[in-house]
């Protein structure tokens, strides 16, 4: 998916375990060739964001209301 990543990892030897579930290589594959693709970039994005951030909000919003509450 992160082409730059997977290159600079791969060539220093930076992964530590073995990806052996075919499926899981070919949808990464897939993922990576739709994101080479500007428009799909773009729209990305801003979703990508979204999505690392969203467990995460959960815990500073749960945090935020026991902060309300002390």
């Amino acid at each position: 998916m992160m082409k730059a990543d997977h290159k600079f990892y791969k060539a220093h030897g930076a992964y530590d375990f073995p990806q052996k579930q075919k499926m899981r290589i070919l949808q990464m594959q897939l993922v990576g060739a739709l994101l080479a693709v500007p428009a799909v970039q773009k729209q990305a994005k801003g979703k990508m964001t979204e999505a690392i951030v969203a467990p995460y909000r959960k815990v500073v919003e749960a945090a935020k209301g026991k902060e309300n509450q002390t």
